[in-house]
């Protein structure tokens, strides 16, 4: 019976190190930055709300394949403060949409809203508002 020897269980060792090294830092940051990027809309949807009901106004969002923006008017000339996320490279954002919500937290529109950010897909609830 013939097994392998040392010097040829250390190369196969190595050439696998090797390939690892180069192929696994490029799938785990773009899945990273999509994984990163989703959390960070969702909070922004969140604070949008927040303010919302804490300024007693309407806060709007701005959803676009680049970007997600913050606004307390409808052009956007009025952006809140460091509310503007542009999205990583190799990630998407799947529609274009505004809303708002009002001074209760509610959202604008009539049924749940759903948009896909990379691979994940993100839900707001019609009647509440509520980002899970």
């Amino acid at each position: 019976m013939r097994g392998f020897s040392a010097l040829e269980l250390v190369i196969t060792l190595v050439i696998a190190a090797i390939l690892a090294a180069l192929a696994i830092p490029y799938f785990s940051q773009s899945e990273a930055d999509a994984a990163w990027f989703s959390d960070q809309v969702k909070a922004a949807l969140r604070y949008a709300q927040r303010q919302a009901v804490a300024s007693r106004r309407l806060v709007y969002v701005f959803v676009t394949p680049t970007q997600v923006r913050l606004c307390y008017d409808d052009p956007c000339t009025n952006e809140l403060t460091s509310q503007r996320l542009n999205t990583p490279g190799g990630v998407a954002i799947g529609t274009t949409t505004t809303f708002s919500f009002n001074g209760l937290g509610r959202p604008s529109f009539g049924s749940t809203l759903n948009f896909a950010v990379g691979s994940k897909v993100i839900t707001v609830h019609a009647e509440t508002g509520y980002v899970p």
